[in-house]
């Protein structure tokens, strides 16, 4: 049975961190009449069959048939109830955040993934060059957009576009400040495609991240520990510190921090926060901190301190220990970039309307 593949297939990119983190990514399979896709709230490292929710797809394809209003708030609100009035009779989940855009590819099995080392050509200022160039018509690019029913639309407008003038469609679709879908009509031909993309872009990789470890200074890592336990809206908050010499090298300076201190992705902006805070000296910590507050309208999730290290903050040891690894990750990423042009964060705009919007906030509530 196919959806039986799709979990096989699911588990298995859930599983390896060097594809996904937390609850990130999400997969689909297509029949004649209907759409499986992830349901969110669950995990492709541990999805069964119960994590799959089934649309129609006739009631699907009804949606690009509306006029949405130009407001994005209404816009958005409205897409949604449309795709949740996709679902059959007796669904009672909530499909994946992009499941509009795996309704419109083609491809039997879809799989949406996040490498640091794709991300490092997608957020990267080269990358839709270089995608281009090593993987030609296999691959589309689609620059920065928000997330949900607009992008869904725009790739449908291009793939229309696409073979009516190539007669041909892609099996590689890489997203700006986002990550790659791959679609295959095999699990096994998912596979292919996606360990192609990897050991292509090996090839080009100048410099992997050094994560090996460093000796600490305990002295200045308990002095930032205190200091930031010290602050009222942490004191009860759970908090995590790590260094190696990677990141040493990132918290020499405000100049060497640089490359970490935005958002290269929606999901370091879900686990890790719009924005990456540096403290130059521990006395004006409250002060960095406020100024973040005002800044962000949030509290800062991850605070690195010169010199010493970076903190994540979370309110257990879970949520600390998941916002370090996107913090790791995007640092990965900022490597990987150097390889492709140097980084480029989402724009403003989009990070404004991830905090904002609905669906993100609802699927953070499940990590």
């Amino acid at each position: 049975m196919c959806i039986k593949e799709l979990v096989k297939i699911s588990r298995f990119y859930g599983k390896n961190p060097s594809f996904l983190l937390a609850s990130g990514g999400n997969t689909s399979l297509k029949d004649d009449g209907y759409l499986y896709v992830k349901a969110s709230g669950f995990k492709l490292s541990s999805i069964g069959e119960d994590g799959f929710i089934k649309l129609d797809r006739n009631t699907l394809n009804t949606i690009w048939e509306k006029e949405y209003p130009a407001d994005v708030d209404l816009r958005e609100k409205q897409a949604l109830r449309d795709l949740m009035g996709s679902r059959v009779k007796g669904e009672t989940k909530r499909p994946s955040v992009e499941t509009l855009l795996h309704a419109v590819l083609p491809q039997k099995y879809v799989v949406h993934t996040h490498p640091a080392m794709v991300n490092g050509l997608t957020c990267s200022k080269g990358g839709r060059r270089m995608a281009e160039q090593l993987f030609n018509s296999r691959c589309m690019w689609i620059n920065s957009i928000n997330p949900g029913y607009i992008l869904a639309k725009l790739i449908k407008t291009r793939l229309a576009e696409r073979e009516k003038k190539c007669k041909t469609l892609p099996d590689i679709i890489f997203l700006e400040n986002h990550g790659m879908f791959i679609g295959a009509e095999t699990v096994e031909d998912i596979g292919t495609v996606h360990n192609f993309v990897i050991v292509t872009l090996k090839k080009y990789i100048i410099r992997a991240p050094d994560f090996s470890s460093i000796r600490i200074n305990n002295i200045k890592r308990e002095k930032a520990y205190r200091c930031l336990k010290n602050y009222p809206a942490f004191k009860d908050l759970y908090i995590t510190f790590e260094n190696n010499r990677e990141i040493s090298s990132a918290v020499k300076d405000g100049a060497s921090f640089e490359k970490v201190h935005s958002s290269y992705t929606p999901e370091h902006i879900v686990y890790a926060g719009p924005e990456m805070l540096f403290v130059k000296d521990l006395s004006d910590i409250e002060q960095d901190i406020d100024k973040y507050k005002k800044r962000n309208d949030c509290y800062p999730k991850v605070i690195a301190v010169k010199m010493t290290g970076v903190f994540a903050i979370g309110d257990g040891k879970n949520t600390s220990h998941m916002t370090m690894l996107f913090f790791l990750d995007a640092l990965k990423i900022a490597v990987y970039t150097e390889s492709f042009g140097g980084y480029k964060f989402m724009d403003i705009e989009q990070i404004d309307f991830i905090k904002n919007w609905e669906v993100e906030k609802f699927r953070s509530e499940f990590n």
